[in-house]
């Protein structure tokens, strides 16, 4: 033993307690047993080792159960074995398995799969005694999009429906007794009555109502609002330091968004709501995750309030008396036919509808700005693009015409780009009714599937990176990734990784198109489960740039830092900005 000497007496004592930390065994009783009876019994040195010793034994499960796990997971994707089970990701702690990797940071056990097994790929977590299935890869993604019949989204909206919005238990068994789909033809085994079909119909009421000329009415009506607030904002055409962009931007957008969506007496009557509502938001992951009131009584207090707020918003109001947008209503038509659901049940249901309005759409449009502001030439750009959407409204304001601004190439690339980099959401489907095949690997009936948009826009193969040099790497924001051009200007390779690569010739005015991104770009999801406020958002983040914009002289604080990314909400959605952004700003001489 001379090559490796261990001064047991001397040993660092954190060393072994991280140890046991980490394992989940210091604090249980045969750990403090040990540790208890050992120094009264044995000489220090003898006592040091005997600790280790009782240290190691303690953690020998856990390594056991990943060697065991690891050892599993190497042989599924050995070369020649033919298993239609997918690989286990491997874990140390029997029965929680994966758990605590995915409480204590989620958006490392993504980056871990994708680091073990590859960005396109299929594989088992353990949670608590059950497996979720991760799929990722365009390929395997384009299979789930086909799917619409074997697969359904319905798990997570209740997942979030419980979690997020505390709708009751009676509630969610209403909720979960509905398995027709949301197809507007029930599935065929479905014994759920028509008027209980209550995923389609919010489905419905979103899609009738976030489109055409519902969507074009809600636009006006976030312009009125959005001009209003821009009014009231107390700079004049002199330069004024502020601390924090995305905190300037925040309400301006959300009282905008609220008004459009509810109508422009609702704030009157609830004026403090939009804080409600970003206090409750502020501690949404730990909300899904399921952590009780006791733990966090101001997250629940917050929720409580915007809760009792849309149940004193719907007493108040009336299908004739509404002003906001139509699918409020039209959703509380439906649910008044449904013996169900109670009151409480849709005050949590319309809380969800305003999350999904702003709880993703602002943080997104905060990027949006910031990489708009980072690159004046980009800025100007943009800036020409949205002033050839708009006609003048006043002398301080231009009305914008949404669907001109809205068909800009690159204001549409840079809002696709923006949500590329920007969205990490963790899709849910369930095979509802049979055994679903994807690739080489069978999905049982009932399980969960698990897609990432983050690892999907990550994954460099998927994407035009400018040329064979790789010159726009996927983890930089590059405006034009989303362009192509004329065919004649068309680089001779048809690999994806050229579509819209600059020309060496003069281009011709240049295009914006998703197309060969099926599988790749999925802020938004995709099949007949795609999220069904998609315009709206792309409208709400296009409209507020240019409309800021245009009213503003805006500019990032010499040095200012990057404001880099908040991992706290990895897999809800859009991801905020962990730093405060200074900046300063003038109103535009008119």
């Amino acid at each position: 033993m001379e090559g490796f000497i261990f001064d047991a007496e001397n040993a660092s004592s954190s060393w072994y307690q991280s140890g046991l930390h980490y394992s989940g065994v210091y604090g249980t009783p045969c750990a403090d047993k040990v540790l208890e009876v050992a120094p009264q019994v044995l000489p220090p040195s003898t006592r040091s080792l005997c600790e280790l010793i009782a240290i190691l034994i303690l953690c020998a499960p856990f390594a056991l159960t990943y060697l065991i796990t690891s050892y599993g997971s190497q042989n599924a994707v050995a070369p020649g074995n033919a298993s239609r089970q997918p690989p286990m990701v491997p874990y140390c702690v029997p029965l929680l398995g994966n758990v605590l990797h995915y409480l204590w940071d989620t958006a490392d056990l993504a980056s871990s799969i994708i680091r073990q097994f590859g960005a396109s790929s299929i594989v088992r977590l353990h949670f608590l005694a059950k497996d979720i299935y991760v799929v990722s890869g365009a390929d395997n993604l384009n299979i789930v999009w086909k799917c619409t019949k074997e697969l359904t989204s319905t798990n997570g909206i209740c997942i979030a429906l419980s979690n997020m919005f505390d709708t009751p238990k009676k509630d969610m068994e209403f909720f979960k007794a509905d398995n027709s789909g949301i197809s507007h033809d029930p599935h065929s085994n479905s014994t759920t009555q028509p008027k209980d079909r209550i995923f389609y119909l919010m489905h419905k009421a979103t899609v009738d109502c976030l489109a055409g000329a519902h969507l074009v009415s809600s636009a006006a009506s976030f312009q009125n609002a959005l001009r209003k607030q821009i009014d009231e904002v107390a700079i004049g055409d002199e330069w004024v330091d502020m601390p924090d962009l995305y905190a300037f931007l925040r309400p301006l957008i959300s009282h905008s968004t609220v008004e459009a969506m509810c109508g422009p007496n609702f704030l009157s009557m609830f004026p403090g709501f939009v804080d409600d509502f970003w206090n409750f938001n502020s501690s949404m992951p730990k909300l899904l995750q399921g952590w009780p009131r006791w733990i966090m009584p101001r997250a629940w207090q917050a929720r409580d309030k915007c809760i009792e707020t849309m149940k004193s918003w719907r007493k108040m109001s009336t299908e004739r008396n509404f002003s906001g947008n139509a699918m409020i209503p039209q959703r509380w038509s439906y649910f008044s036919k449904m013996e169900g659901l109670s009151e409480h049940g849709v005050a949590c249901s319309d809380l969800g509808i305003l999350w999904g309005m702003n709880s993703n759409s602002m943080p997104a449009t905060f990027w949006l700005f910031w990489y708009m502001l980072r690159d004046p030439q980009l800025l100007s750009r943009c800036l020409d693009e949205a002033n050839a959407s708009a006609t003048p409204h006043s002398s301080q304001h231009l009305d914008f015409d949404t669907s001109k601004l809205c068909n800009q190439p690159l204001l549409q690339s840079s809002y696709a780009e923006t949500l590329r980099l920007r969205v990490a959401v963790y899709l849910i489907r369930k095979p509802e009714y049979q055994d679903v095949q994807i690739g080489r690997y069978t999905i049982p009936k009932d399980k969960m599937i698990l897609i990432s948009s983050h690892t999907a826009h990550m994954d460099k193969r998927n994407w035009n990176l400018g040329g064979d040099e790789e010159e726009h790497p996927v983890e930089r924001f590059w405006s034009e990734r989303f362009l192509t051009y004329g065919k004649e200007l068309q680089p001779i390779s048809t690999d994806i990784k050229n579509v819209g690569a600059v020309p060496q010739v003069a281009p011709s005015r240049p295009r914006f198109s998703l197309s060969g991104y099926s599988g790749a770009w999925i802020p938004f999801g995709g099949g007949i489960h795609q999220c069904p406020g998609r315009h709206w958002v792309k409208l709400q983040m296009l409209l507020s740039f240019a409309m800021v914009c245009s009213a503003f002289e805006i500019e990032l604080s010499a040095g200012g830092r990057d404001p880099q990314v908040d991992m706290k909400k990895y897999g809800l959605g859009a991801l905020q900005p962990k730093l405060a952004t200074p900046f300063r700003i003038r109103r535009k001489r008119t």
